[in-house]
């Protein structure tokens, strides 16, 4: 179990366990049996948890943060060149994407207060999956005359993609699977990555009870999160409390999604969270979402499973779950004319 010392509160019925990842990564004796242990238990108590010495730089954390920030700050007309269309690659404006939030409390009549720019993983000309014309193969969107914004959001995305593969050994061993089980399981080959650069504009004062996304759990496998400088992330207790889950500087925040918890048969938690923008200016916010491949069904993991606890989902595709979710769960804007 996480040292009690590494704990950290926030709020009551809630602790959010602070796991380091720097001797795991190091490479030292036994790291990888304790660091999966304490992560284990996160997954399965609160399904959040925080990262530190996990090895990406401050200086990759901040250009991304500014990347945010100067995309943002241009006008609108610019952002709306390369809006999102069909799937979100690109820009989606404010009130681009509301959360059917009903699940998790009363619903706002207001639309989400948030505009996001998605970038994917990128394929170039010739890569095999690119030429087979595989659906995960998206061209990103890119804005015209941008100094240093692709590079900053490339880097960035090319280091979280780099620490995912380095915690699918942790995962595994946390199940009680081969250390080498998720790192050779065909969901991942390729894994399918997300970086989305949030912005949230400052609140409208008449809008009671206006998010800045509704809440929601993240569809998905696993997401990481450079906390930003100020609070608004809200995750929802087992008891039914939503409590503000604290930022640490040069930690990630690690949350579970839909998918893992529907393979590890409700073991690891999916929690749902929200966020508001508390303050009267703009926050920014830059998730990395993880997904398995689109057309790789996952059946539920052999260590969660038993003969008195059988499998209590039938095996799904991420493209299959998406599909469902757009049918029940997101508003999205149709394509524009």
């Amino acid at each position: 179990m996480p040292d009690t010392n590494a704990i950290v509160d926030a709020g009551a019925g809630l602790r959010i366990p602070v796991l380091d990842l720097g001797p795991y990564l190091a490479g030292e004796k036994g790291a990888l049996e304790r660091a999966a242990a304490e992560l284990g238990a996160a997954c399965e108590s609160i399904g959040f948890c925080f990262f530190k010495n996990h090895g990406v730089s401050q200086s990759l954390i901040d250009g991304a943060f500014a990347a945010a920030e100067q995309f943002h700050s241009l006008p609108l007309e610019r952002k709306m060149k390369v809006r999102a269309l069909e799937e979100p690659v690109g820009y989606l404006p404010v009130g681009g994407q509301t959360q059917r939030a009903e699940l998790y409390g009363a619903r706002s009549k207001h639309p989400d207060r948030s505009a996001s720019f998605y970038i994917r993983d990128e394929f170039p000309a010739d890569h095999p999956d690119r030429l087979a014309k595989k659906p995960w193969v998206f061209d990103n969107r890119w804005p015209e005359d941008l100094p240093g914004f692709r590079e900053r959001t490339l880097a960035y995305f090319a280091v979280m993609h780099a620490l995912m593969e380095k915690l699918l050994p942790l995962q595994a061993v946390a199940l009680g699977l081969p250390a080498n089980y998720l790192v050779d399981h065909e969901g991942f080959k390729p894994m399918n990555c997300t970086l989305r650069l949030l912005n949230y504009p400052p609140r409208i004062e008449a809008n009671e009870g206006q998010y800045g996304i509704g809440p929601h759990t993240d569809f998905g496998y696993c997401t990481l999160l450079a906390q930003a400088k100020k609070p608004g992330l809200e995750i929802l207790t087992r008891s039914g409390e939503w409590v503000q889950a604290p930022a640490h500087d040069g930690m990630l925040l690690f949350n579970n999604a839909d998918l893992l918890q529907r393979w590890t048969n409700d073991r690891w938690r999916s929690a749902p969270h929200r966020v508001f923008n508390l303050e009267g200016d703009e926050r920014y916010s830059i998730p990395f979402f993880i997904s398995p491949r689109w057309d790789v069904r996952l059946a539920c993991l052999p260590t969660c499973q038993s003969a008195d606890n059988p499998p209590k989902y039938a095996p799904i595709s991420r493209a299959e779950y998406q599909a469902e979710l757009k049918r029940t769960v997101y508003e999205l804007p149709g394509k524009p004319a």
